[in-house]
């Protein structure tokens, strides 16, 4: 897309978050709208779930649990499914009468991965745009889950300069091209990033669209349990030795820097770690819930087989083992 234009038709710079929210999200022209062709070898990037079928067994076996904590056989609901290989795997993984008695829900903000999911799974599951939408089909009582997904909302970022913190964004040049430059911050987001001692020049992102998006849908979920599987840190050490931050895109499994995204926005995915201590900060406000983190590890390690190579990689420390973290919010009583 050209985001040049749109730059200087918007005064000149806008923040980080509307640039991820334009080049990943924009109806005709965003990577996840328009341009994602597939998730795995033959994409821009793979996921867990593109590599094995362990994430896809622990979690339902996971399932299992919380159907029995809940006292009832609970609906699933995956969140921003991608190619639809969990969703698939899943399926695989469960025996012919859980298929049977299950309904499998999908919610997908993506036009064309909804036209994908839909394609490869078929009866098996139906598609929400919402999570409104998929929560008042199963009446509020939902296994939930997602993989890769609070890294994929928008961005703010934010240096430390002289002391104080202003926001990055994007500026568009006379020449046309565009580059990173900070303005002065009114008033910062909630986030435990803030509470840092940092260097000066220092970078940070806060997902606070996630964090609006969280809490739209919270109130009408009643029981279950909601797993969140992602890549990024508790916050203490999720920045260090990243003075430049964690933003970066990724176009045919090739690492892009921050400077080299504008030129291929729309066309590459663009993604943050996750600060998984605001993220337990939120699920924590529901009074009542249970909230554990664990590594990637951990929580596979239950139902891996070491031998196999893909899922001993999963497991790995240091690698994905320890630099994923699962996020588990359990739900048994109707608050």
């Amino acid at each position: 897309m050209n985001m040049a234009a749109y730059i200087a038709e918007h005064g000149g710079w806008i923040s980080n978050e509307l640039f991820m929210e334009l080049a990943l999200y924009h109806e005709s022209e965003g990577y996840y709208s328009r341009h994602v062709a597939d998730i795995g070898p033959r994409g821009d990037f793979s996921t867990a779930a593109t590599m094995s079928s362990l994430p896809a067994r622990r979690l339902v076996q996971h399932w299992l649990e919380s159907c029995r904590a809940a006292g009832r056989n609970l609906p699933i609901i995956e969140i921003g499914g991608g190619n639809a290989s969990l969703a698939l795997a899943i399926h695989r993984a469960m025996s012919f009468w859980q298929r049977l008695r299950t309904r499998y829900y999908m919610v997908e903000r993506s036009p064309a991965l909804r036209a994908l999911q839909s394609l490869a799974c078929g009866n098996f599951l139906r598609v929400f745009q919402s999570m409104q939408q998929a929560l008042n089909r199963t009446e509020g009582y939902a296994f939930i889950f997602c993989n890769e997904l609070p890294d994929a909302f928008p961005a703010r970022r934010f240096i430390h300069h002289a002391g104080l913190w202003q926001e990055l964004g994007w500026e568009v040049l006379p020449d046309a091209r565009i580059v990173q430059s900070a303005r002065p911050c009114q008033q910062l987001p909630a986030s435990s990033v803030f509470s840092l001692s940092v260097p000066e020049g220092q970078i940070v992102e806060v997902h606070e669209s996630y964090h609006r998006w969280y809490t739209t849908w919270q109130s009408l979920w009643k029981c279950g349990c909601f797993v969140t599987i992602d890549y990024g840190e508790p916050i203490d050490t999720l920045y260090h030795r990243r003075p430049h931050g964690t933003l970066r895109g990724y176009k045919a499994h090739t690492l892009l820097s921050a400077d080299e995204l504008p030129a291929l926005a729309g066309y590459c995915d663009i993604t943050t770690d996750v600060n998984f201590t605001d993220l337990l900060q939120l699920a924590r406000r529901n009074a009542g819930d249970v909230v554990q983190l664990l590594t990637q590890r951990d929580y596979l390690l239950p139902c891996a087989n070491l031998s196999e190579h893909a899922e001993a990689h999963l497991l790995r420390c240091p690698g994905a083992g320890d630099h994923f973290r699962v996020l588990i919010q359990h739900r048994f009583a109707v608050q």
